[in-house]
């Protein structure tokens, strides 16, 4: 089974205070692997006064690319923590990056994995998570006399109406989740007892808002 391709709509930060140190967390959806290494040196720059500038990042619809880096703390304490957080949340395509101004108190290890983790966390809680869906965009077309039928039926679906073109005939052009079509076929037979065309049927990725 497919697992769910979960990623952010909207790139968030963070601000969290552990005994004095503050661990600012930004959290972004990234389209490359390029773009989130871009990402993670920008902020290099930008807060290079910091005492450390731990990321991670997970890219492709399997995870096929990870990476972290714990940027001086001791290993597996900051970036690697950031990563867990992202892969047992199911979230792709993202780059995370946890800035660090020592506070003068040492955290020890289970206090840093416990704060960067915890800042990472806290800046999801504050992204609109979305789930990426395969879907068909299909132009179909009917008579004028079906189209107070169809208005009436569609509301009752899971189908998606994107545009309805009105000419000599209408057009409608909805989506369908991949999975639904042959459910999508028999509901339009039904409703217009068989006297649609469908014009063309192509892929597309939807994106739907889960909070």
């Amino acid at each position: 089974m497919t697992k769910k391709f979960i990623t952010i709509k909207n790139n968030v930060d963070n601000e969290l205070i552990e005994k004095k140190s503050r661990f600012i967390t930004y959290l972004i959806r990234i389209s490359s692997q390029e773009e989130a290494k871009e990402f993670i040196q920008k902020m290099k720059k930008k807060f290079y006064d910091a005492s450390h500038v731990c990321s991670a990042f997970v890219f492709g619809d399997n995870n096929e690319i990870t990476r972290a880096n714990d940027d001086g703390e001791p290993s597996g304490t900051a970036g690697t923590p950031m990563l867990d957080v992202l892969l047992k949340n199911n979230i792709k395509n993202v780059c995370a990056v946890s800035i660090r101004y020592f506070g003068g108190t040492k955290l020890g290890t289970g206090g840093l994995v416990r704060a960067y983790s915890s800042g990472l966390i806290e800046a999801i809680k504050k992204a609109k998570l979305i789930e990426r869906k395969n879907a068909l965009e299909i132009n179909f077309e009917i008579e004028y006399s079906l189209n107070g039928k169809i208005e009436y039926e569609i509301t009752k679906t899971n189908f998606l109406v994107d545009d309805v073109i009105y000419s000599d005939k209408i057009n409608y052009k909805i989506f369908v989740i991949k999975n639904e079509d042959e459910v999508f076929l028999n509901w339009i037979r039904e409703a217009t007892n068989g006297k649609f065309k469908i014009i063309s049927s192509r892929e597309k990725l939807l994106e739907f808002d889960i909070k």
